[in-house]
């Protein structure tokens, strides 16, 4: 029972193991040739393997003519999430927006 067990889990991480971005850079997702930070299994790379998939990433948008301005909306979705975050850390520390007026919030 327990080799049954072994198995299945095997098959399990070989299928997650397969579907990753780095596995294949000519079969990697779009997003990811824009965004490779956006993948955990990228981060944790050290740098000079970093590199090296760096190089193949260039040249993989240069072959399909990638043009990462059409993820322009989710990138500015992160930043207005950023500006929100930092919106409300200034309010729960008491930071007031303009000098020398009282503090009010909207």
């Amino acid at each position: 029972m327990r080799i049954y067990y072994l198995l299945i889990l095997y098959l399990l991480n070989s299928c997650a193991i397969g579907g990753s971005n780095l596995s294949s850079i000519d079969r990697a997702e779009e997003f990811f040739l824009c965004f490779p930070e956006t993948d955990n299994n990228y981060l944790i790379l050290p740098l000079e393997k970093k590199a090296s998939i760096q190089k193949e990433i260039i040249k993989e948008k240069g072959k399909r003519k990638l043009d990462c301005g059409k993820f322009i909306d989710l990138t500015s979705a992160e930043e207005n999430l950023k500006s929100i975050n930092q919106a409300e850390m200034d309010r729960k520390l008491g930071k007031c927006r303009y000098r020398n007026r009282p503090c009010t919030y909207d």
